[in-house]
């Protein structure tokens, strides 16, 4: 069975390893491919050091981060990328289900990049902001094949777990799955498989 590169405890390269790890499951790239990745991310950001240093300081939404790594590999591994929600745009937690679930339905070679805040308490601002990625959909859960191997890590979330927006989080639902930092990857000769 595949399993997901893991992140280091202390660094801040989530986002780096949820687009890794969904080469993983697209394209299947082994730990020596990865390490050239990452090490070439690495070397990329260090020629700029403002977005260096937001990246270890966590100072950034990754966003951009996420799509230059994609961009940059798209001749080496081709994606078919879909950003299914613009920032600002108003998305319920079924609507983002319901478009979650409709694209992991044909399967293999399919995946979604996103980041999600946590929350301890609904009163509290987030206890950490995390890049993950979703390979499959079991009835109401979305398993995550994520780069986290600390014990209390999310690896699964249940439909009735999450929220959209920061202003809904309660008791129940302390994860809020940023909309626009949704993306959707396919292989390119997949995506009209169904």
């Amino acid at each position: 069975m595949l399993k997901p590169f893991f992140q280091g405890k202390l660094d801040t390269f989530c986002a780096i390893y949820a687009v890794l790890n969904a080469l993983r499951l697209t394209h299947g790239i082994q730990t020596l491919k990865a390490r050239d990745i990452l090490n070439e991310t690495l070397l990329s950001l260090a020629e700029k050091p403002g977005a260096l240093r937001a990246v270890l300081e966590q100072d950034t939404d990754y966003m951009q981060l996420v799509d230059d790594m994609i961009q940059a590999r798209q001749q080496r591994y081709p994606l078919l990328v879909e950003k299914p929600f613009a920032e600002g745009e108003a998305v319920s937690p079924d609507a983002l289900w319901d478009a979650c679930r409709e694209w992991l339905a044909p399967g293999e070679g399919r995946c979604i990049l996103f980041r999600f805040l946590r929350h301890l308490t609904p009163e509290t601002p987030p206890m950490n902001r995390h890049w993950t990625c979703a390979d499959r959909m079991d009835g109401d859960l979305l398993h995550l094949f994520d780069c986290s191997h600390e014990d209390e890590a999310v690896t699964l979330i249940p439909r009735e777990s999450f929220v959209t927006r920061s202003a809904d989080v309660q008791r129940e639902r302390l994860l809020v799955i940023q909309p626009n930092s949704l993306r959707f990857l396919a292989l390119p000769w997949r995506v009209h498989a169904f």
